[in-house]
């Protein structure tokens, strides 16, 4: 006969599966933003070092010729934007994978109990 699972370890595996499952989410959007900053240090540095005053800038569909120093600007406003969103990532999976091995240990230590006769 199979071992009926306690009340308490099925709310801790679903909590469980619920943190994996977030955690996931954060490592994904943390890869996209990541891959975004590089891509944006890199036309940071392409518009840098470009010798025209003025460069092409995508807006949907459209390229438009704007100053250099406003797309500058502009980029680096926004890698500025991209680090801090990672940082605040970082900080959410560093929680999110101490509270995963909380509940682990919780899970394995209330199995590892002995059984009581009733």
């Amino acid at each position: 006969m199979a071992a009926k699972i306690p009340p308490k370890v099925q709310q801790l595996l679903k909590q469980l599966d619920d943190y994996q499952k977030t955690y996931n989410a954060i490592v994904a959007q943390k890869q996209q933003l990541q891959a975004a900053l590089l891509e944006h240090k890199n036309a940071l540095e392409a518009v840098k070092t470009a010798k025209e005053n003025e460069v092409y800038k995508l807006a949907g569909t459209v390229f438009f010729k704007t100053d250099k120093d406003q797309v500058i600007k502009e980029l680096e406003e926004s890698i500025t934007l991209l680090e801090a969103r990672i940082s605040t990532l970082e900080k959410q999976e560093k929680k999110l994978m101490d509270d995963i091995k909380r509940i682990n240990q919780e899970i394995r230590e209330y199995v590892s109990r002995p059984k009581q006769s009733g």
